[in-house]
């Protein structure tokens, strides 16, 4: 019998768990999103807490140094997983990542971000606790908290900086917002202010309860509190000298780093009143929380100010959408107003859809994130303003799309309302450059940057003394000048780290044009362990795993570290290997199997099947316990060979208990459960192993011959139409009922109303999607199912997912974007780059494809995670060579020409899935009743299975090169999900390849499983 892994196992008995974490830290104006949301899954939710925050804040000039240290403490009996996902504010990243190792608190060390991911998820099968701080899309970082021990606690820390904005010429200004929905045992925030010119002032609630006393060159204040529950705001007004430029140097090796702020505010030059506006509002689901009250408040000022005008509204998710054209008389917008308040929110999003139109500018309000589609530039010549309300954002990207166009960036986390309408109604002060200077060099932020009260500026000086004139202007015509005086003699500082922020403002920069300079910034982030989207932070438990994997330590470890390293000079790093290394002994193995072209004749299949009939089970008759059908069987599909099979909508049919002696049963292979016994009954040692780990929390005891601790349930059925029509899975949700049940103009308002308490469930928009689909709206199903690509940041399982379900609705572009991403995200995954070259094949890109599926066979991955990858090689052959037979001409060169044997097969079965941590098994039961499977591989028909994978995503593979006649049932043993964040149930593809005649026709099924299942029907065949 088959033995799942130890991993497996253990994480099947766990809670589910997503925390999502978000810090709301304003600093100038700026929005960090700093109020915790804790979301567990399970009965023990309530244990899990944050019970402790502390927050140290240092400033230097206009420079905040934040560190928060976060204690989560699981006051459960059953060990926890989390994961934080929080925002940073525009052109910050995280630079110091640090989590608690026996104790001990260890701090991060750069890596790269796709070496960091493979390290991570090698060492995590080994039950120990490294840690990981990533960057995702836009400006959101993510890190995981694992284990959460029973009654045990577990610390974190982050720490950034980032320059404060001013208030006005004479403030800069530091808010921190601290709203937590339950009490922390310990609270406390330590300030402490460099250089101000005079006391920092306290606004709002805490006046008097924060007060700053100085102490030698610094002001500094504290707040400690017990059983406390933050809920207001704290505004510090730190003031600066009045018009004298702020300089601060760094000697690095002779070159001379340095960074600089002044206020700058030039005569305001109004722009000419747009005659007609384009306003696109994205209404995707991910930018359904934005700050809508700000943006409406900025619409209507500048309606007011500009009165008359024309504007024509698009709406941007997964379609662009012309809504209707409205006419702005005397600042009067009501009903443009009133529709904007009422849109909906609804799909992913992308930008690839956009046309801009002939319009005199275009508001662009946005989260700047397209999940569908890359970010692509405005192709207008008319000014476009980017404005997001949206902590969650591609700064970036919006800021380089209003640059190119003459436009601005209006982030409103960061400025006020009325720094937001001077940015929409005048001409604004652009940053020109330098007047020339040839011992300058690297200067930051790039030429057009807009320029709005403070400015900063950082550069490398060859000379210790040197003199800087900042040139600002409008258009190419410069009206202002500002001279700078560098002198490393006066203005060298210990208390900030120039060189660190002069990397940080080039890093900003580089990102503008992320492709082109990915080399750069990754080099940039290791060098200063700055967070970017190709480098991430990294901490392991042990010295030998920074030798195993080649990463250098934290300083704490060094010395360790370099002691190991002389005295096992021969030690081997991880072992990195690849599909390649054993693509010909896979080869061997198919190419033999197909040459020994196994044949059934007509008597000898009626032979086996009357011989199967007449077999009877042997010994105790009390070993296999089966009373009456198994609960929930379905009826059977036929799948009929046909070109490009198209299915059609399955009936929704009711599950109906069956009971026996008042009691519901349950059938688990051989075994019968009870509900009101809470046992199974298994006296056959057999039947114990196979019971062995697949329910979760299931012990089996064999002194006894009774499985305790039950936790088990009826789950979901797979229903089929009879004439091969489209199977999905029908869970028998009580929201599909309610649409089911209503008219079908209102189904679409209903789905609204029904997301409201499901609006984080996969499994909501899959099932949605696939109803609306059943009923001939593919437009509206393909709008719903896009929601998926908006619930997680570069989550690779979701787009999964995704993938397989536009595939099978012949969406093959999106499909080839969304496979994409997670061959970028999951590089080291042969099964993502094999998904990728299928969807390409999809698509029409055949050489593209092949070259696809020769580099998934060619990735490197750490040898730890030989049991997730290890065997794909069989079914990528498969590919390959069918890929050839299909399309003649493709460019073969990398591959020896001994594999490009054409091994045509009658029938080619492949179920994939979405999720690394669970167990899913094929089966195919033959015409003659022989089942193919992990344990019997190869059938008296020639039936052949590939390797078992109980760890990855598989896939796994049935070949039969002669078909006989008859029923071909594809099954599945689906041994639960031990993946603890909300990616929903298990997706199921089935790939299914049919050959007639020489003519392949291929058939594609997306199905969600949902809970511990055996002896699940998919599919079946008729030969």
């Amino acid at each position: 019998m088959k033995s799942k892994s130890l991993f497996s196992m253990l994480m099947f008995s766990q809670i589910k768990f997503y925390l999502s974490l978000c810090f709301l830290l304003f600093i100038g104006t700026k929005t960090f999103a700093q109020s915790p949301e804790l979301t567990v899954k399970g009965d023990d939710a309530e244990k899990v807490r944050m019970s402790q925050l502390k927050v140290n804040v240092k400033v230097v000039g206009n420079i905040a140094y934040t560190t928060s240290e976060m204690h989560f403490f699981n006051s459960g009996t059953r060990q926890m997983e989390a994961e934080l996902i929080f925002p940073l504010p525009e052109n910050v990243s995280v630079s110091r990542y640090a989590i608690d190792i026996n104790g001990k608190l260890r701090e991060a060390v750069p890596v790269n971000k796709n070496k960091g991911k493979q390290v991570f998820e090698a060492i995590e099968h080994r039950r120990v606790d490294p840690g990981l701080l990533e960057k995702v899309d836009g400006n959101n970082f993510k890190t995981r908290i694992y284990p959460l021990m029973p009654n045990g606690e577990r610390i974190v820390v982050i720490g950034y900086e980032e320059e404060l904005s001013a208030f006005d010429k004479d403030n800069l200004v530091y808010q921190l917002l601290s709203r937590y929905p339950k009490k922390l045992d310990q609270f406390e925030i330590n300030v402490s202010v460099l250089g101000a010119s005079a006391e920092p002032a306290v606004n709002g609630d805490s006046e008097k309860e924060i007060v700053f006393s100085k102490w030698n060159q610094s002001f500094n204040a504290s707040i400690k509190k017990e059983n406390y529950q933050p809920s207001e705001k704290i505004v510090f007004k730190i003031p600066v000298q009045q018009n004298v430029p702020s300089v601060v140097t760094q000697n690095v090796g002779g070159q001379y780093y340095f960074y600089g702020n002044t206020f700058v505010e030039g005569n305001k030059m109004f722009k000419k009143s747009p005659a007609s506006i384009g306003l696109i509002w994205d209404n995707s689901l991910s930018c359904k929380n934005r700050d809508l009250k700000k943006e409406l408040d900025l619409l209507d000022a500048y309606f007011q100010k500009i009165k008359n005008t024309k504007v024509t509204l698009y709406f941007l998710n997964y379609t662009f959408e012309k809504q209707k054209e409205f006419v702005i008389s005397n600042g009067n917008w009501a009903e443009l107003k009133s529709i904007l308040q009422n849109t909906k929110y609804d799909g992913g999003t992308r930008f690839s859809q956009i046309s801009f139109e002939n319009q005199d500018e275009f508001l662009f309000f946005s989260d700047g994130l397209s999940s569908l589609s890359e970010n692509l530039l405005p192709k207008t010549k008319k000014p476009v303003y980017a404005i997001t309300s949206s902590v969650s954002a591609d700064f970036a990207f919006l800021n380089f799309s209003s640059m190119k166009t003459g436009g601005n960036l209006i982030n409103l986390n960061q400025i006020n309302a009325e720094t937001a309408l001077d940015k929409l109604t005048n001409v604004n002060l652009k940053f020109l450059g330098i007047k020339e200077n040839l011992t300058l060099t690297d200067l930051f932020p790039m030429e057009g940057t807009s320029v709005s009260g403070n400015f900063s500026f950082s550069g490398i000086s060859l000379n210790p003394k040197n003199e800087i004139t900042l040139l600002f202007g409008y258009g190419n015509d410069v009206v202002l000048e500002r001279k700078i005086t560098l002198d490393a003699a006066t203005q060298n500082t210990t208390d900030i780290n120039v060189e660190k922020l002069w990397a940080q403002k080039k890093i900003a920069n580089l990102e503008l044009e992320y492709a082109k300079n990915a080399d750069e910034i990754e080099l940039l982030g290791k060098k200063f362990g700055i967070v970017t989207k190709n480098t991430s932070l990294i901490v392991l438990e042990t010295v030998r795993d920074y030798i195993m994997y080649d990463i250098l330590p934290p300083a704490e470890l060094r010395a360790d570290f370099d002691l190991i390293k002389k005295q096992d000079q021969d030690r081997a790093l991880a072992q990195q290997k690849n599909n390649w290394g054993s693509i010909e002994s896979y080869f061997k193995g198919i190419n033999a199997w197909w040459k020994n072209n196994v044949t059934t004749s007509p008597a000898a299949l009626a032979k086996y099947k009357k011989q199967k009939a007449n077999e009877t089970i042997k010994g105790d008759p009390d070993a296999v316990l089966t009373i009456d059908e198994p609960v929930g069987s379905a009826p059977a599909m036929s799948v009929v060979e046909e070109d490009n099979a198209v299915y059609n909508a399955p009936k929704i049919e009711e599950i109906k208990d069956k009971k026996v002696a008042s009691e519901e049963v349950v059938y688990v292979g051989y075994a019968r459960m009870t509900t009101n016994s809470s046992q199974i009954i298994a006296r056959d040692g057999d039947v114990q192993q196979k019971l062995q780990g697949r329910v979760a929390g299931v012990a089996v005891d064999t002194r006894n011959e009774t499985v305790s601790s039950l936790n088990y349930s009826v789950t979901d059925t797979l229903t089929f139409d009879s004439k091969n029509k489209d199977k999905i899975w029908n869970p028998d949700r009580l929201y599909l009922k309610a649409l089911a049940s209503a008219p079908k103009e209102k189904q679409y308002d209903l789905y609204f109303e029904l997301r409201k308490s499901q609006e984080r469930n996969p499994s909501f928009y899959f099932d949605v999607a696939h109803f609306f689909y059943n009923q001939g709206d593919v437009k509206k199903a393909l709008q719903v199912i896009s929601n998926i690509a908006d619930l997680g940041l570069e989550n690779h399982q979701l787009y999964k997912t995704l993938t397989y379900t536009l595939r099978q609705w012949k969406d093959y572009d999106d499909a080839v974007f969304t496979a994409k991403q997670v061959a970028k995200w999951r590089a080291h995954e042969p099964q993502s780059l094999r998904d990728y070259a299928l969807a390409l094949e999809d698509a029409g890109k055949y050489q593209a494809a092949f070259d696809e599926l020769v580099k998934s066979l060619e990735v490197n991955y750490y040898g730890e995670m030989s049991g997730q990858y290890e065997g794909v090689e069989d079914i990528i052959l498969m590919d390959i060579n069918r890929l050839m037979s299909e399309h003649p001409g493709l460019k073969t060169g990398k591959l020896d020409k001994k594999y490009l044997e054409k091994m045509p097969v009658d029938i080619r079965i492949i179920m994939n899935w979405n999720q690394m941590d669970v167990d899913l098994d094929l089966h195919v039961i033959e015409p003659t009743g022989e089942e193919c499977y992990y344990s019997h591989k190869n059938t008296e028909i020639g039936g052949r299975f590939s390797k078992d994978f109980t760890q990855g995503y598989g896939p796994e593979q049935y070949l039969v090169r002669n078909a006989v006649k008859g029923k071909y049932q594809i099954k599945t043993n689906y041994f639960g999900e031990s993946t603890l964040t909300e990616n929903g149930p298990a997706t199921v593809m089935l790939e299914i390849y049919t050959t007639k005649a020489g003519k392949v026709s291929r058939t594609l099924k997306t199905i969600q499983l949902g809970k511990v299942k055996e002896n699940e029907t998919l599919a079946e065949i008729v030969w």
